[in-house]
């Protein structure tokens, strides 16, 4: 169990840094009391938690539009950060759908 439980800790620190950089602290500090749904054992906190990651992927495709966009307009090199953030935002909907593992839908009662 929690083996699947780190990846998606791992996935809201990233996301909480993303935007702590962005100079939103409030929001970074919320996201970061996200993982702590997982001590109730409730249908609709994995669903919601598989949601947010879902999410969480569309905001790093969206932030590495803006970047790209940036990069471009001053002509720098925009490569690499379209392989950086589009490799967290496959880690991020990889770990939305490593939630559908039988292990949790055992223990949220998803299986039934």
């Amino acid at each position: 169990m929690i083996s699947r439980i780190i990846p998606y800790v791992l996935m809201i620190i990233l996301l909480a840094a993303h935007f702590s950089r962005g100079g939103n602290d409030i929001l970074a500090g919320f996201i970061l009391l996200i993982p702590f749904l997982f001590i109730i054992k409730q249908k609709w906190v994995i669903m919601s938690l598989e949601i947010i990651a879902y999410l969480a992927a569309l905001v790093w495709l969206y932030g590495a539009y803006q970047y790209i966009q940036i990069r471009i307009a001053t002509g720098d090199d925009w490569i690499r950060l379209l392989v950086i953030m589009g490799g967290v935002a496959i880690y991020t909907a990889w770990v939305g759908l490593f939630l559908r593992s039988q292990k949790i839908k055992d223990v949220y009662g998803l299986s039934k």
